[in-house]
């Protein structure tokens, strides 16, 4: 599958619009517009298929200390789907503390819970309980949703690149709405039909031949095994 970095993208839009010699759009508006396109695209997969922004980081303890940690920064409306503990012989759901009230009674031998958190100054943060027992990077692992990447420098890729072509013919698409030019209404169509292709690639897109509906998705508050 090709991949297209920003500098890329741009000059595809470029080179089909003709305005390599045009100050008119800016470099910046084009940016701008590329990114409303993969903005618009990780909202339709956000909606359809989800795990396509499956992602996982290692949360490190440093033994005798209360973790807390700010959520990556590229996690999409705090999506949690599974907190995992795994030091090789115990292995468990870190589940999450539904009532403030269960914080006092946590007990050193507990399993781990977290707890997410609104910092005023810091943002979005998540402490676990209790203090931590062991010093490691990998024996928590995290999985969760990202969000698509924002493209900044021209060596920026992509990184929904089967909708690299959504993504063109949107920024094509306002480029013309900008100029006032008589192609926007064709652009639109062009665009909402490149769209409906997407939408429908996503509602067919399957995980190991898997296309079993999940109705329930009450396990992004908490996961747990049989």
């Amino acid at each position: 599958m090709s991949t297209f970095t920003l500098a890329q993208l741009k000059t595809k839009i470029q080179n089909d619009l003709d305005l390599l010699d045009e100050d008119f759009i800016t470099a910046l508006e084009l940016t701008a517009y590329i990114n409303e396109g993969i903005s618009k695209a990780s909202a339709e997969i956000h909606s359809l298929y989800e795990d396509y922004f499956l992602e996982s980081a290692n949360l490190a303890l440093v033994s005798g200390t209360r973790f807390v940690t700010a959520l990556p920064t590229n996690m999409y409306a705090q999506k949690i789907r599974a907190i995992i503990y795994d030091n090789g012989s115990n292995k468990y759901p870190i589940k999450k503390i539904r009532q403030l009230l269960e914080i006092p009674h946590i007990q050193a031998g507990e399993d781990y819970r977290y707890i997410l958190r609104n910092d005023a100054t810091n943002g979005m943060r998540m402490d676990i309980y209790p203090l931590s027992r062991e010093t490691s990077t990998t024996n928590i692992t995290m999985w969760y949703l990202r969000d698509a990447k924002v493209l900044a420098l021209d060596a920026d890729i992509c990184d929904i690149p089967e909708f690299a072509e959504f993504v063109i013919q949107y920024a094509k698409m306002r480029c013309y709405e900008k100029e006032g030019h008589p192609n926007y209404s064709n652009a639109k169509i062009d665009m909402e039909t490149l769209k409906k292709d997407m939408v429908d690639t996503l509602q067919s897109r399957m995980d190991d031949e898997d296309n079993e509906v999940l109705k329930d998705f009450s396990f992004y508050a908490e996961f747990d095994f049989d």
